[in-house]
């Protein structure tokens, strides 16, 4: 699932947690508010299917869960990809869904939680975030400090101790932790059944993407007009495709266990007009693959990839005796702000990167340097050594420390993020990169 919008009035990609701090206190107003013009959008969620299923697994339907594994078919699932959009459409909860193009997603990573306490309350310079302050080095870029000499400061980097992120897992316990950028994991994507044909992915299906109140404002009205049995039918999913999209997203967001993924694994809308019968939604569930996305590559009008992508791409290629100079040139971009990330360096990449825009111009921009350099350290160090709250401090005193001069390069979605953004985060966790 990813929540990243673009606003109609200023162009800028507004994320998840931007998008949530726009919403407002009222249980009636789906508008949320761009952080950087002030406009209002109705931003879209957006839902992309994956359908890994064959044409073996319909002749023979099966009223549980449990017989899909079987000797001669391999496990199937349906993967569901959330995402949403922005619009400058109407507010009323009674839109139809409509069509969009499929999303370029990303590999899956578990969730990560956040401190209780404001970033902006706390030291930026001397907050040591690391347990053990070991410093992992999974792209070998650092060299051993001398002997005695300790480092200090904010640790944006955590140690690791079961291995580099970049180390091959089991993908069978961790799938999507390879160099695909498609919203299934790699491992997925590319599984062939040998027996059977593929099916077509369902359309995209793009519905109001809902502040939490609005959401309890019309879950609590659909309950008393028609009762919590609509919950378990196929109904909910067909007649308030509104609500029930964006109980998915919510229940995914907060890793609450619900129901509702084996109301999609059987609706009609998944199995070609076909109602599949309702004989066991906890084990119909578990066929059904959910991702957060935190990132929309459809949305990206600027040319070229962003850093991250162009870090996955490049690290599958690098193996190649030959290299053409403009990747090499990239190569050595990408692992230079890697390195600095991980020295607690995040002055340098920003400096890099201005010098960067003023040596190759681009009017119409649409990344922030802050989105490229988290997304590349989180994809290139680990999501899991990588603390936001401490970057986002460090960001924060690196953009204080510009010069007027580098100021004015800067657009105003460079700006470290906003305290009402970062409590979001907080309290919701960082979605997929």
């Amino acid at each position: 699932m990813s929540s990243c919008s673009v606003c109609r009035s200023c162009a800028a990609l507004v994320y998840d947690e931007d998008v949530m701090a726009g919403f407002t206190a009222d249980d009636s107003n789906l508008n949320t508010t761009c952080p950087y013009c002030r406009a209002v959008f109705v931003p879209l969620l957006h839902v992309e299917f994956r359908d890994l299923r064959t044409n073996r697994f319909f002749m023979k339907p099966s009223g549980s869960g449990d017989s899909i594994h079987s000797a001669t078919a391999p496990p199937t699932t349906t993967a569901t990809t959330i995402s949403s959009s922005s619009s400058g459409g109407g507010s009323s909860l009674s839109s139809s869904t409509t069509k969009s193009p499929d999303l370029m997603g990303f590999p899956p990573a578990a969730s990560e939680g956040s401190g209780a306490d404001s970033p902006s309350t706390l030291s930026a310079s001397h907050k040591n975030l690391v347990r053990e302050p070991v410093q992992s080095d999974p792209l070998g870029l650092l060299e051993p400090p001398a002997e005695g000499k300790h480092s200090s400061g904010t640790f944006l980097t955590r140690s690791n101790s079961v291995g580099g992120p970049l180390q091959s897992l089991d993908c069978s316990l961790a799938p999507g932790h390879g160099v695909s950028t498609a919203s299934l994991p790699c491992s997925l994507q590319e599984a062939t059944f040998g027996v059977g044909t593929k099916r077509p992915n369902p359309k995209p299906v793009s519905v109001p993407y809902l502040s939490a109140l609005v959401l309890r404002k019309e879950l609590e009205t659909m309950l008393e007009n028609e009762g919590d049995q609509v919950l378990y039918t196929h109904k909910f999913l067909s007649q308030h495709p509104i609500i029930f999209w964006n109980l998915v997203c919510c229940f995914q967001r907060l890793d609450v266990p619900s129901h509702l993924p084996g109301l999609i694994f059987t609706s009609e809308y998944c199995n070609n007009g076909v109602q599949l019968p309702l004989t066991s939604l906890s084990q119909d569930s578990k066929q059904v693959y959910i991702q957060i996305l935190w990132d929309n590559i459809n949305l990206h009008q600027e040319p070229g990839e962003p850093l991250y992508v162009l870090w996955r791409t490049l690290e599958a290629e690098k193996r190649r005796p030959l290299a053409p100079p403009d990747q090499q040139e990239a190569l050595t971009l990408l692992h230079t702000i890697a390195r600095s990330i991980q020295t607690n360096d995040v002055y340098g990449p920003m400096d890099l990167l201005i010098r960067e825009l003023k040596r190759r111009p681009r009017p119409n921009r649409q990344r922030s340097i802050y989105r490229e350099i988290l997304f590349l350290s989180l994809v290139a160090l680990g999501r899991e050594n990588i603390d936001v709250e401490a970057f986002d401090k460090e960001y924060r005193q690196a953009y204080d420390n510009l010069s007027p001069e580098k100021l004015k390069t800067l657009r105003a979605f460079d700006q470290p993020p906003g305290a009402k953004a970062q409590w979001c985060l907080k309290c919701f966790g960082s979605p997929i990169i």
